[in-house]
């Protein structure tokens, strides 16, 4: 006699459905996953150049900020006293140069003058000291030029400060402070004098307050917004000049504000993220797509710095 024994659930397999509805589950699943941690990279690698671009402009703009706010200048002479210029050579790696690259000197009474040692053994004497800042595209660390696998250069921002003995010698009272400082020994971009990086543009708008003539003899006072950069129209210039004796704009004198005051300046930078940085030494990037890199890759900040007033 044969008995049947009923066969046990335990020993059965997964059926097709069941595999085929199991693999559907987990390929969602796993999508959803991807998905978020895709997203969450991209805000964090967002946030990060966020973080990083923030930290670079605000070294540049702080330091901007307490060589303006201290700012010397000294009226009834022909000395210049600051020079301001948009400089026209390609700045940049090849075929994509910079737009806007301002370099400034002018004098400020500085708190790091002598390395910080005011009073001390280093310090010979006077508060009036003359920086230089300048963009230049190298490495700040080898301080090559050359593109190549082993440096890399990129956008940095210098800032020479030249103490005040030797500002007293060789830059005051001079009526082209630009040639003057070229002549000092040494150059601008040292590695000591290197201030941040990936500053892809740097530009400077001069507020500037005139009084003008106006009908009944009677002076209005009118505000004037000078930049200094190397693209656009209308009002802007290429070189702005402050001297005892008046504003002076790409070599001749400002026609209606040349007798005016300099209120306050305003700096503004781009900061461009390291991946666009390594694009843009591809000689084949241009055009609409190297808009596009731009556009999603940099940071603006603006600062507006209140000058002093005699």
């Amino acid at each position: 006699m044969t008995l049947n024994q009923p066969i046990s659930r335990r020993g059965r397999g997964f059926t097709l459905a069941e595999l085929l509805v199991a693999m559907g589950i987990t390929a969602i699943i796993l999508t959803l996953l991807v998905t978020v941690t895709g997203v969450a990279l991209d805000g964090w690698r967002i946030s990060r150049n966020k973080v990083r671009a923030a930290r670079q402009a605000k070294s540049a703009l702080d330091q901007f900020s307490r060589d303006f706010e201290s700012m010397v200048v000294r009226s009834g002479n022909n000395f210049e006293w600051l020079d301001v210029e948009s400089k026209d050579n390609d700045l940049g790696p090849a075929n994509n140069p910079s737009p806007n690259a301002a370099r400034l000197i002018f004098f400020t009474a500085a708190t790091d003058r002598y390395n910080g040692d005011i009073g001390g053994n280093q310090d010979l004497g006077g508060d009036v000291s003359t920086v230089g800042y300048e963009l230049f595209f190298k490495n700040p660390i080898t301080g090559s030029t050359t593109e190549d696998e082993e440096n890399q250069p990129v956008f940095a921002l210098y800032r020479r400060i030249v103490n005040p003995d030797e500002t007293f010698e060789k830059l005051l009272a001079k009526e082209d402070l630009k040639a003057e400082f070229d002549r000092l020994p040494g150059e601008t971009d040292r590695t000591n004098n290197f201030l941040c990086e990936n500053i892809y543009e740097m530009s400077v708008v001069f507020l500037v307050e005139y009084s003008e003539a106006v009908a009944g003899g009677r002076l209005e006072t009118k505000q004037q917004r000078v930049p200094v950069i190397s693209t656009g129209s209308g009002d802007v210039v290429k070189n702005f000049s402050l001297k005892g004796s008046g504003i002076e704009v790409d070599g001749n004198p400002a026609d209606e504000y040349g007798r005016g005051r300099i209120v306050a300046v305003d700096i503004s930078v781009s900061v461009i993220t390291d991946a666009a940085m390594t694009r843009l030494r591809s000689t084949g990037i241009a055009g609409t797509a190297k808009e596009k890199l731009i556009a999603g890759n940099t940071f603006n900040y603006v600062k507006t710095i209140l000058l002093p007033q005699p």
